[in-house]
This record gives C-alpha cells, structure tokens and sequence, in this order.
C-alpha cells in the first residue's frame, strides 16, 4: 500500500520548518496535478517525492548550493537515486538488516566541472564493500575495499582542485535518518 504525506506531517517529522518545506518543495518538484493554492486540497508526496523535496533541500541548506544546481544534480542523479537508492530501501525494509542501502557505506562526492551556461557537476558514488582493522601497535589502521561509478565524467573545474572542490554526501546518513523519521511513531 502506497503511503502518502502531508506538507505539515514532513515537516513535523524530518524537523524542518513548514514555510522553508513549502518552498522546497515548489522549487524541486512540479506543480501538483491536484490543483495549485486554491483548489482546496493540500499537496501529498509519495515517499520518492519527499526524498527527493529533502535530498535538495540538504544540498542547499548544509552544502551551499544554489536552487538551480540543486536542480540540476537531482536531475543529474534522478535514475541512480531510484535505482539504487528508493528501491534498494524498499527491498532491505528493515533499517538494520545487511542488504540493500542498510548493509552498505554509500558517500557521494559532487565535482563541479566546465560549462558556460549552466551548472554542470561530476559525480563519483563509492560504496564501501568491506572494512576490516589492522592492528599496528597503539594505532589501529584500517584496510577498506569500496567500488566507485562515476556519473557523467567531465573534466575538473581546476586542475589539482580534487578533493578540495568536491562536496561530499554521506548518502547512508542521510537516507537512514529520513526513513527513520518518517517510520517514528511519534509526531
């Protein structure tokens, strides 16, 4: 069964306030099909939506980004969000469980790239595979094996600029705690 969400319960439950939710959600989402401001019904989002109105909202409130290359990464990244992202959560189900997103380390790395008219970004998408301790005296090493695919690849937008450039997204974090606010119990 398909859950939706009110503007107000996303707000209450992820801890954003209403009027900045709002204009998120009108800035990274298109007009509802239900009807505008005064139809009478109050906007509902299914759970990719939200994440979506939450994903951006995160890019431009903790990362800095401007509404236009939020955007532009959530259109960039629209495929391997659903793919590997909203539907690897609905296949593990359960937060703690070792498959799908649960099981895994995943960070996002944004690299800005050339172009003149546009934002135009790289992304790198590691997913830690294993990670195991190395002992070394009083300092513990650690040996950590990930894959890395890469997302429209472009060049830098300065050479040497790498890692300093990039924006990191710890998307595990990130997607954890959205579903764990939306699963509470209490509002």
């Amino acid at each position: 069964m398909l859950k939706f969400y009110l503007n107000r319960e996303l707000s209450k439950r992820l801890g954003i306030p209403l009027s900045r939710w709002k204009r998120w959600s009108r800035e990274f989402l298109p007009p509802d099909p239900l009807g505008g401001l005064q139809s009478g019904y109050a906007r509902q989002f299914s759970l990719k939506d939200a994440f979506y109105v939450y994903l951006a909202g995160y890019l431009v409130s903790a990362l800095g980004f401007s509404i236009p290359e939020a955007r532009q990464i959530l259109h960039d990244l629209n495929g391997w969000l659903k793919k590997d992202i909203l539907e690897q959560y609905d296949v593990a189900g359960d937060p703690d469980s070792a498959s799908g997103i649960a099981g895994l380390r995943i960070d996002l790395m944004i690299m800005p790239v050339h172009r003149k008219n546009s934002p135009a970004f790289t992304y790198r998408i590691r997913r830690l595979i294993e990670r195991k301790p190395l002992a070394e005296g009083d300092i513990t090493l650690w040996q950590e094996q990930f894959t890395e695919q890469v997302i429209k690849p472009g060049d830098s937008l300065a050479s040497g600029c790498y890692p300093a450039c990039a924006r990191w997204v710890d998307m595990t974090t990130l997607v954890r705690y959205f579903y764990m606010q939306l699963e509470s119990k209490e509002m």
